[in-house]
């Protein structure tokens, strides 16, 4: 049976009170694939915001380290204040239902005297 091993990464201290950037996040995949643990909290605790892309790389990072065969982590958020909890959501959802291609408008080039010239006049 597997030896399981539990840390906690303090993002405060590790990274910063505001993670901005998806490279704060290769920085931490790196140090987390480094580590002897597999169960892996990451504490938000004083963590003031994180920006959509960040929030992006961190569920990237955990549905990677979820599905590895070979160093496989499960990772957790946890102590995330309102609105770093809201901007994960938000991300995650976005992810699980990507948005719809957009229609892409093609309009007709139309002869302005065509238009104004009465046929029927």
């Amino acid at each position: 049976m597997e030896n399981i091993k539990k840390t906690t990464i303090n993002l405060f201290r590790e990274i910063a009170p505001i993670i901005g950037s998806r490279d704060l996040i290769d920085s931490l995949e790196k140090v987390i694939s480094a580590s002897k643990y597999n169960l892996v909290d990451l504490d938000f605790q004083k963590v003031e915001f994180v920006s959509r892309s960040a929030a992006h790389a961190l569920l990237v990072m955990k549905e990677d380290f979820s599905r590895k065969t070979k160093n496989k982590k499960e990772i957790a958020f946890v102590n995330a204040n309102e609105d770093i909890e809201k901007m994960l959501r938000i991300v995650a959802a976005n992810r699980a239902l990507p948005k719809k291609e957009d229609v892409k408008f093609e309009p007709e080039k139309a002869d302005i005297n065509s238009l104004v010239t009465c046929k029927n006049c």
